[in-house]
């Protein structure tokens, strides 16, 4: 059976990637690297009242197992049906392809698909909301906004920078005059805002050199349709970060800097900009130890390995192996984007 083996991000909020590995029928999904959950697509038939008689209806997917190196396999409990027999089949035969590529990560990005909130006025990319693999899986968003996450709204911007006085100051006289809970909350407010009362939604095809060709839209803006755009007008970091305003721009420097760690598993960014987040990175040892298996390239590995040795120590201090997830919100979180 054919094996297909790509990553996807993880978005709205953007938490990494996750990479598959995919034989048609069923995934297996990682999003650390060591953690394989395995599911079967649930295309089976269902019973009527008749049981000679069946049809066919959406069901999410069946998680068949988890997976390990060290643990090896934990089957999940599954209702019995007719088909049993057949989902262990595709279970196991699933099993032995996660044990023969479980290795070879990261994964080639493959969601080309994805959906741009838009600019009201300038009608260009502002913010990444969504991306899909194929063209089938393109949907139309009821209301499209751009979320930072429970994560951002709890921890971004706790702590000022300490580093340029400047940019304290700046930041410090916005987050006073906004009128919202967090620095996260304010991230949300600005970029909604300025896509509008009536935001507009775009989905774009990026090719071999990342330009955009104009697909389905929300609102008014069919006419938009069929237009190619250029990489450059895409932010290369998922979210605008330059406004007219230099305290907002600030703020959303300051967004970016705090999640580098997560941006670094991107493919797409020039050595400049994957040393200045690698440099930021170094701030958040244990996220870059989680992540850094993902990191298709590094360019200052010393500085990443001092994040990891200090994650290591971190760990040892508190007790936790390294092969156990985090429970907090960035944990659930990210697994909830997964359901």
């Amino acid at each position: 059976m054919p094996v297909n083996c790509y990553s996807q991000r993880i978005l709205n909020p953007f938490r990494g990637v996750m990479n598959i590995i995919s034989i048609g029928g069923a995934d297996a999904v990682t999003i650390d690297g060591h953690h394989w959950t395995l599911y079967i697509h649930d295309t089976f038939d269902c019973p009527t009242d008749d049981p000679e008689e069946f049809f066919e209806i959406d069901m999410p997917d069946i998680r068949f197992a988890d997976w390990d190196a060290r643990n090896g396999l934990r089957r999940s409990p599954l209702i019995a049906s007719y088909h049993y027999n057949e989902i262990q089949a595709i279970g196991n035969a699933l099993l032995d392809t996660v044990l023969l590529y479980a290795d070879s990560y990261p994964f080639p990005f493959n969601d080309k698909y994805e959906l741009w909130l838009l600019d009201q006025h300038s009608r260009e990319p502002l913010a990444l909301l969504d991306s899909v693999c194929k063209e089938t899986e393109i949907y139309t968003p009821e209301c499209p906004a751009w979320e930072a996450g429970l994560r951002c709204k709890q921890e971004f911007l706790n702590q000022l920078p300490k580093k340029n006085p400047d940019t304290k100051s700046l930041l410090n006289q916005l987050l006073q005059k906004a009128a919202t809970a967090s620095a996260g909350d304010l991230l949300n407010q600005l970029i909604n805002q300025r896509a509008g009362q009536q935001p507009t939604a775009q989905w774009f095809y990026r090719n071999s050199v990342n330009n955009g060709t104009e697909l389905r839209s929300t609102g008014n803006s069919n006419c938009l349709i069929g237009r190619t755009l250029s990489a450059r007008l895409f932010p290369k970091m998922l979210v605008q970060r330059y406004w007219p305003d230099e305290a907002q721009t600030a703020l959303f420097t300051a967004f970016i800097q705090w999640l580098s760690p997560y941006l670094l598993v991107l493919d797409h960014l020039r050595d400049e900009q994957r040393q200045a987040l690698e440099l930021n990175a170094r701030d958040q040892a244990l996220l870059v130890d989680k992540l850094h298996v993902f990191y298709p390239k590094i360019i200052d590995r010393q500085t990443l390995n001092a994040a990891r040795v200090e994650a290591t120590i971190r760990r040892a201090n508190r007790g936790q192996s390294s092969e156990t997830p985090d429970n907090n919100i960035e944990y659930l979180e990210t697994q909830h984007a997964l359901i």
